[in-house]
């Protein structure tokens, strides 16, 4: 898997981790039980018969006794809907019997089956192709594609002219993500498309074909770039120069250079002024300034995720600072070894609305006297609730330590409820009716 792609996967992690599984065990009140309410007593009468009215026999309820049962039907009584709900907790394999038992079952769970298409393995994602072409009658019903063929060295023509065909098909499709080589960015296999994505991820180049592209898709809410910009090694001097830089302490004013005669030669990766008009999330893995600064701005972005260079770290703050409204959550991959350094104090001055801010430094260590100094910052945010700040370090706290960071944060920030710090500790602000002497608890505890 590329570094990259797996450094934004686990942030990701830690801030599902932060903002939903925490605080689903600890519930801020604790008001919200269930009360058991003991059934009424009912006489036998009451529970073995129905109440008959005494108008008329035409108007009377039958009794269990008398009621005609029939021959078993072959149509659900079940709305399809209900129906739906209840086989999406099949897998595959378990649907194939329903498929096979009758038509009206068939109908829904065909729908079911084909929803959502993943496949990673080269030799599989053909003979999926090749099967799913003929059948025109599953191709309305393909919601979601997940294709990842970037472990194939060099995928054919014939492969993604078949893949082609298969997007021109399924004309419902709403969610979409291709994983190919590096080096390859077929963009026409999208030419002749009609179907308008909700979200969209992929490893194509940032590339003014793509721009286009995503020009027609007006219904894009969640949008992950992982390419590079044109070029498959366009990223790859910020962090060898970094690298370098942690190494030696010497800065890569080489690699700056190169870096500037291969902006001076790329094409620009420009959207239209309309275009992504309902784009609220949005993930850069490898983009720097330009590209991201190119998708936020003018639009009502409320989520990002993005890497930071130590050529450009700032520059691509200063991009975030685009968008049409205020920003709610913030994860940022630093590559850069002076990031423990600045990254509160540059965030929280750009993003004082900030709910959710993860932080992961790679090439840089936390210390607690950084931790500790960050307070200052901290004060500047008005909502923030989930904090998440990890990075490698040699340095060990202990629990009392970690206690006292946590603590002070929160005098900053009142809004605080979970923080995790460098060294994996999840903390969380107790409940207020619990009496104790401590108001953060580790999740260790």
């Amino acid at each position: 898997m590329d570094p990259f792609r797996a450094f934004h996967t686990k942030i990701q992690v830690l801030a599902n981790l932060n903002e939903n599984i925490v605080n689903s065990h600890f519930p801020e009140e604790l008001d919200h039980c269930v009360v058991r309410r003991k059934k009424p007593k009912t006489s036998a009468k009451a529970d073995n018969s129905w109440s008959i009215s005494s108008d008329s026999n035409d108007n009377a309820v039958p009794g269990p006794a008398t009621i005609s049962r029939g021959p078993p039907r072959l149509r659900p009584a079940l709305p399809q809907e209900v129906i739906e709900l209840i086989l999406r907790d099949l897998s595959k394999v378990e649907l194939l019997p329903v498929l096979r038992s009758n038509k009206a079952l068939y109908s829904v769970a065909v729908r079911v089956l084909y929803r959502e298409l993943a496949e990673s393995s080269p030799s599989r994602l053909i003979s999926l192709l090749r099967a799913l072409l003929p059948q025109t009658h599953v191709h309305p019903h393909v919601r979601k594609l997940d294709l990842n063929i970037a472990s194939l060295e060099c995928p054919t023509a014939n492969l993604y002219r078949t893949l082609h065909a298969l997007l021109r098909r399924t004309t419902g499709l709403a969610s979409l993500s291709l994983d190919l080589p590096k080096a390859h960015s077929p963009v026409w296999i999208f030419e002749g498309c009609s179907f308008k994505l909700r979200q969209f991820s992929t490893s194509m180049h940032c590339s003014p074909a793509l721009a286009r592209f995503l020009d027609t898709q007006d219904r894009i809410v969640q949008l992950t770039l992982r390419g590079f910009q044109n070029d498959t090694m366009r990223s790859l001097p910020y962090l060898y120069m970094d690298i370098t830089h942690t190494l030696t302490g010497i800065p890569g004013s080489g690699a700056i250079e190169i870096l500037k005669k291969q902006e001076a030669g790329l094409e620009p990766f420009v959207l239209s002024p309309g275009a992504l008009p309902r784009l609220a999330v949005f993930n850069a893995i490898h983009a720097g300034p330009a590209v991201v600064g190119e998708v936020v701005k003018g639009r009502p972005v409320t989520t990002v995720s993005i890497p930071l260079f130590s050529t450009n770290a700032r520059r691509s703050l200063d991009a975030l600072e685009g968008s049409a409204v205020p920003l709610k959550r913030l994860s940022i991959i630093s590559f850069d070894p002076d990031a423990p350094n600045y990254i509160f104090e540059q965030v929280a001055t750009r993003f004082p609305e900030l709910e959710a801010l993860h932080i992961v430094v790679l090439l840089a260590e936390f210390t607690n006297e950084l931790l500790l100094a960050a307070c200052q910052h901290l004060r500047h945010f008005k909502r923030l609730k989930y904090i998440t700040c990890v990075a490698t370090s040699s340095e060990e706290s202990s629990v009392a330590e970690e206690q006292e960071i946590a603590e002070k944060w929160h005098e900053e920030c009142p809004t605080l409820r979970t923080i995790i710090l460098p060294r994996g500790r999840v903390w969380f602000q107790k409940p207020a009716r619990i009496s104790s002497d401590r108001n953060w608890e580790c999740l260790e505890d």
